[in-house]
């Protein structure tokens, strides 16, 4: 009796390379080549999705960021900077890893920052222009048709982080640009000596905030005093949960 079973088995790449064996036109070794190339070409495409949504992700991050604060008179494009770099390291969201690197206003995700108006744009959600006043200019965010959206994939991304994120926002909301970099520079340098396994010390603190820049001479040691007791008392610390 015949098989009723009619069903074709799709041609692969397995069943290709082996026809090519067969008629000598590969060895086993080149084959094999071939399947290993094959799985890194995946394996870069998968590592770039990745690096995709976790870019995305930030993007999701600092439009939030920029939706709460963008009518505020203290808020501006360093500013800005400092809280991502602070909603995404005191909340432990494990996003920005090693990407951020020491400039003179504080940690700074060169690449990240340069490309996160484009980003808006493209996605509609905010536009973007310099005020000028006198000496003074700064960036001044606007809504545009599509702001609204960006709010679901904050939800689905954020929904667990969200109260934390906001309190961060909150305690800065009426803060100076100069209060936002040194708690930035003052987590950095702590998170440095904990992630050194060094013994914390405000010597080693002030040596280490002293010495990312020649900027920083510009704060007073009773200023880093001041502002790592706010951090303990507020829990905006390396060691907060």
């Amino acid at each position: 009796m015949k098989s009723t079973n009619n069903k074709k088995k799709g041609f692969t790449l397995h069943d290709f390379e082996k026809g090519l064996m067969l008629a000598g036109y590969i060895s086993p070794i080149n084959a094999t080549e071939v399947n290993e190339k094959k799985q890194l070409a995946e394996f870069d495409k998968a590592q770039a999705k990745i690096k995709r949504d976790i870019y995305f992700k930030r993007v999701v991050l600092a439009a939030e960021i920029v939706n709460e604060l963008k009518d505020e008179i203290t808020f501006g494009r360093v500013k800005f900077q400092k809280l991502v770099y602070l909603c995404e390291n005191v909340v432990h969201m494990n996003l920005s890893q090693e990407r951020y690197k020491k400039f003179a206003a504080g940690p700074f995700d060169n690449k990240f920052m340069h490309s996160i108006n484009i980003e808006f744009m493209n996605q509609k959600w905010f536009g973007v222009k310099t005020i000028k006043d006198r000496n003074f200019s700064k960036q001044q965010y606007f809504e545009l048709e599509r702001t609204e959206s960006y709010k679901e994939y904050y939800s689905r991304y954020y929904s667990e982080y969200n109260y934390a994120v906001h309190r961060i926002i909150d305690l800065f909301r009426n803060e100076k640009t100069r209060f936002a970099e040194l708690i930035a520079t003052l987590f950095f340098c702590w998170k440095e000596i904990e992630d050194e396994k060094q013994l914390f010390s405000f010597e080693l603190m002030c040596h280490k905030f002293y010495t990312w820049a020649e900027e920083k001479q510009q704060f007073t040691k009773s200023e880093i005093s001041d502002g790592i007791k706010w951090m303990e008392t507020q829990e905006i610390t390396p060691l907060t949960i």
